[in-house]
């Protein structure tokens, strides 16, 4: 039974995260964005967030400040393993904080962490007793049936991510394999396909029909991908995943312009 309490804690505030992460995505890149690792509306990275403040700090006398400072650096550290696990099962960085004050490492930065440490003082004083007293007055077996689905539809969209990822950095190779095997067999330089994978590849020598096949390859994936994470970058084969990247950016760029003509018309 509090196992299945912790699950739905973890899914609200998953939830809640992202919503405040699409919002924010949303109104700073002007469009919508679905921000988050799955495809569904969570932010898991804020659900075991909120899972180990409240754990740690729930139901005692914990004074306003030291809540605030202990917070925010078990939220950051969150956060900061967060992206080396995603970079170390994935092979790409997913977010850079570089460009950002105080950033360490560019995977975590002061503001995020001022934000995090308020919202665990929001939660731990004002939220968590909300949704607590809520659920402990539901139906168990309401709760039940309703934890089930929850978990079926997660593992779900788990399993359909992580395959894409998968599948995506193998394309990637194969793309890389491909003009390999171009620049072997003579049929362009080395430093052409460098100078046309910085240009457009469409009606290039490199655009082959193997090559349009795997750039086209999980469409849907890709474009969701990149627009929550504009800033990601893999660890190898830098230029093609640019390459790729950019493709979808600037055609999603083209349709956005050409639908905003057409309203201003």
């Amino acid at each position: 039974m509090g196992l299945m309490y912790w699950f739905l804690y973890f899914i609200i505030y998953s939830v809640a995260g992202w919503v405040y992460e699409s919002t924010l995505c949303s109104i700073t890149g002007r469009k919508l964005v679905n921000r988050g690792f799955l495809n569904g509306p969570l932010c898991p990275v804020y659900g075991f967030g909120a899972i180990l403040v409240i754990q740690v700090f729930y139901g005692k006398n914990t004074g306003l400040l030291p809540l605030f400072l202990s917070s925010m650096v078990l939220t950051t550290t969150v956060e900061y393993v967060t992206s080396v696990l995603l970079e170390t099962f994935f092979h790409a960085r997913w977010w850079d904080y570089s460009r950002r004050p105080f950033n360490v490492h560019g995977r975590v930065y002061l503001t995020g962490a001022l934000v995090f440490a308020s919202l665990s003082v929001l939660v731990v004083n004002v939220v968590h007793p909300a949704i607590e007293s809520y659920l402990y007055q539901q139906p168990m077996i309401l709760l039940s049936y309703l934890s089930l689905i929850i978990f079926l539809a997660v593992l779900s969209d788990l399993v359909f991510t992580v395959r894409h990822l998968l599948l995506l950095n193998k394309r990637i190779a194969m793309v890389k394999e491909e003009f390999d095997r171009l620049v072997k067999e003579g049929e362009i330089r080395l430093e052409e396909l460098k100078q046309m994978l910085q240009n457009r590849l469409e009606d290039t020598a490199i655009y082959t029909e193997k090559v349009r096949l795997l750039f086209q390859k999980g469409r849907y994936q890709n474009q969701r991908l990149f627009n929550a994470f504009p800033d990601i970058m893999p660890l190898k084969n830098r230029e093609i995943f640019n390459k790729l990247k950019n493709t979808y950016l600037t055609g999603k760029k083209k349709i956005d312009d050409t639908i905003s003509k057409m309203r201003d018309s």
